[in-house]
């Protein structure tokens, strides 16, 4: 899904109703789309308080009130008499038995028998310094309430071009944007407020020609298809050198998680391998030293020519520059993590320019390679093409909505995540999923995107509480989603 300003959303919604789509249709639409988010994450809950405005941010929460199960209530800002265009069809078609309370003013106790909250009070209209009193007051008694809150289109309060909040906005735990991925929500405070974002299409044509919003649905057409027919050896040999004596466990999670992410054989070069390592995962152990040796792709060169694609860094430690050296010879596609970003940052001389290669770094990694690249960015956006343009690699800036850069240009921002991602090893799981993609045949670009958006959702379903090694059984499900 594209990432666009306001004014590019308003034009598509307005081509679209040149050609004969109602506003209104646009509006059910998009509720039918966020009931349905609704129900899926967050299935228990039966009391809803739904809270609208008078523009047309408060005619989708009216919509999604019409399809929803259990005892709702609708809070308004407005009379339903006074709603007009779009919003006032979807006041007419409220059912009867749903209360609908006028309130100049949300008072705190009035949420108090409530289980979730549903935001449509401000939508991408919504620019001024300052809210108005009626605004202000629903707002600030949601944030009190505690409960958990699903934002449609946008927190209100959030200006959605800018990521700023002139004054309060809703802090959301779920919010479903219509029609294309508002610039405001990956950028300033959008991150921080929006929670969990998820996506529904509502027919409009492309809204801009821009970066991309990487769905999980997209990640879906983006991944290798196999027929009945297909054996190990079609599907990818992988080689993962990671690990020291220090960091067994980062070795461990990269080689299960290439096996889970569909390599067809993972070949795995380490110090010292963790017992629980999948049986399937082949050895060959360097327990002579506390790192890698210098010359382990000397070692390795008869696994170096099988494979057809090489997972690099997890773990290393302070490993030699030889490691990579040696590593760089082979011409396949790589992902390059960790320690071996750190050493290039340290050796930036070491890298030479290859299409083949992606990088996941870190905030702090990502800096350390700016320092070393003479590269100045003020912002993640910025920084991940300039890293793509002087490297020549696809760069993976993990964070909140990964950011991805190719150096040809293309960029992508990945949906899917969740807090649970945030633990020690999450990103070796990642770095053995793309090494499983590239060892799969898809392009750098492609393999990165996908990965990310499956990892992340992965976190989604491990949720709170959960440490890499789950991210493994998650990710198995997320497959089976497919």
């Amino acid at each position: 899904m594209n990432i666009a300003s306001v004014d590019q959303v308003r034009a598509a919604e307005n081509a679209a109703v040149s050609t004969g789509i109602a506003e209104y249709e646009l509006m059910l639409r998009a509720g039918r789309g966020a009931a349905r988010i609704i129900r899926e994450y967050f299935p228990g809950k039966q009391r809803i308080a739904v809270l609208c405005g008078g523009g047309n941010n408060g005619g989708d929460a009216l919509a999604v009130a019409a399809l929803l199960k259990g005892d709702i209530h609708v809070f308004s800002t407005k009379k339903a008499a006074e709603l007009t265009g779009a919003a006032g069809c979807a006041a007419r078609d409220l059912p009867e038995h749903i209360p609908f309370t006028v309130c100049e003013s949300l008072e705190p106790e009035m949420l108090a028998s409530f289980d979730l909250l549903i935001d449509g009070l401000l939508g991408i209209g919504f620019k001024g310094k300052s809210l108005r009193k009626n605004a202000a007051s629903f707002i600030r008694s949601i944030n009190c309430s505690r409960l958990p809150v699903a934002a449609l289109d946008v927190p209100s309060g959030l200006d959605c071009d800018t990521g700023d909040v002139p004054d309060q906005a809703v802090r959301a735990d779920l919010t479903i944007t219509f029609g294309a991925v508002k610039r405001g929500l990956l950028c300033g405070k959008g991150p921080e407020l929006c929670g969990v974002l998820r996506t529904v299409d509502i027919g409009l044509a492309d809204v801009s020609e821009d970066d991309r919003a990487v769905t999980f649905e997209d990640a879906c057409r983006m991944l290798p298809r196999f027929g009945s027919d297909v054996h190990k050896n079609r599907k990818g040999e992988l080689l993962v050198a990671a690990g020291s004596l220090e960091y067994s466990g980062a070795a461990a999670l990269t080689a299960s998680a290439a096996l889970r992410g569909g390599a067809g054989i993972v070949r795995l070069a380490t110090v010292k391998a963790r017992p629980g390592l999948p049986f399937a995962v082949i050895c060959r152990e360097y327990p002579e030293q506390e790192t890698l040796p210098a010359d382990l792709a000397v070692r390795c060169a008869d696994w170096l020519d099988r494979s057809t694609a090489l997972a690099a860094g997890p773990g290393w430690g302070n490993v030699s520059p030889g490691v990579l050296c040696g590593l760089l010879t082979f011409k396949g596609p790589v992902v390059l993590d960790a320690d071996a970003l750190n050493l290039i940052a340290r050796h930036p001389e070491l890298w030479q320019k290859r299409d083949n290669a992606v990088w996941t770094p870190h905030p702090g990694e990502a800096a350390r390679l700016a320092a070393a690249f003479g590269i100045q960015a003020a912002d993640r956006e910025t920084l991940a093409k300039e890293l793509a343009r002087k490297t020549g690699a696809v760069i993976l800036l993990k964070g909140k909505f990964t950011r991805i850069a190719s150096p040809d240009g293309r960029e992508a921002v990945i949906l899917a995540g969740s807090p649970a991602l945030a633990t020690a090893g999450s990103g070796d799981v990642l770095t053995g999923i793309i090494g499983a993609l590239l060892a799969n045949g898809l392009a750098p670009f492609e393999a990165a995107s996908a990965g990310a958006a499956c990892h992340g959702r992965a976190g989604e379903l491990a949720g709170n509480g959960a440490v890499a090694d789950d991210l493994l059984l998650t990710l198995k499900a997320v497959l089976k989603e497919l």
